[in-house]
């Protein structure tokens, strides 16, 4: 556990890293979340998370995704209808599920800026959740940026490994809903380095320090460590952990985490 004085050192070290890096052959996202070579435009995923703080927000659950990768303008569309447990300890109980608030994403082409790919999205969630209590009872808007940087190559045996750094600045605000729910207002950061082989598994390594306006700018950070590989053309697994590093309380944050994610690409 970092000290209340260590996480803007940490976190400006890591951002400069990320920044400092120089731009080389590109590479795309981890398997989990890169888009599928054509000719697979869509992609359905299953994910069980189970996570050890029984909030509305973070609690155990499943997740049914779908995305769309359009040819122009836009790079993905997505779909997450989420299936908290009635049951919301890290335990849960996977057969008693119920409706959460679902989520849609849009993201727009990468555009070159000074020679740093960026991407622009914004994410929408919808109060949907039955019973409310299982969801944050607003509306969210959610824009955000994201980059990505090679930072070299290196082969093992007959294995070629390519190493990518990753950023994201993202923030989260709610609008209209339920007026009795508290607010939501809050800023997430990730970066990650990336390391993967060119058949499809890949090894991830993310941090995501959080800051919550409602606050008083209170940060906290969960670490994850993601390894997945695919099954077959069309079919990938991952498995990801995470855990708390600070700040306990923030949203997004959790006190420990494990995920299972398996997708088709058609």
């Amino acid at each position: 556990m970092l000290s209340p004085h260590q996480p803007r050192r940490f976190l400006v070290v890591l951002l400069a890293a990320l920044w400092a890096s120089t731009p080389a052959a590109a590479d795309d996202e981890p398997a989990s979340s890169a888009a599928p070579a054509q000719p697979y435009p869509w992609r359905f995923q299953f994910k069980r998370q189970n996570t050890d703080r029984g909030t509305a927000d973070e609690s155990t659950r499943s997740t049914l995704r779908l995305e769309y990768f359009p040819a122009a303008h836009l790079s993905l569309l997505r779909l997450d209808v989420p299936f908290p447990d009635a049951d919301t300890r890290y335990s849960g109980k996977l057969l008693d599920p119920r409706l959460g608030d679902i989520k849609l994403r849009a993201d727009l082409e990468a555009v070159d800026v000074f020679g740093l790919p960026l991407t622009a999205y914004a994410e929408l969630t919808l109060p949907t959740a039955d019973p409310a209590s299982l969801g944050s009872g607003k509306y969210q808007i959610a824009p955000a940026l994201r980059t990505r940087l090679p930072a070299g190559a290196y082969r093992i045996d007959d294995s070629k490994h390519a190493l990518t750094l990753a950023g994201l600045l993202q923030q989260v605000v709610s609008f209209e809903g339920d007026e009795s729910r508290k607010d939501i207002n809050y800023t997430k950061l990730e970066a990650s380095l990336n390391d993967g082989w060119g058949d499809g598994r890949f090894v991830k390594l993310t941090i995501k320090p959080v800051f919550d306006w409602e606050q008083d700018g209170k940060s906290g950070a969960t670490a994850e460590l993601e390894g997945g590989l695919r099954l077959a053309p069309a079919w990938e697994a991952a498995l990801m952990a995470g855990g708390l590093l600070w700040g306990s309380g923030v949203p997004n944050t959790y006190r420990r985490r494990i995920q299972l994610t398996l997708g088709y690409r058609f």
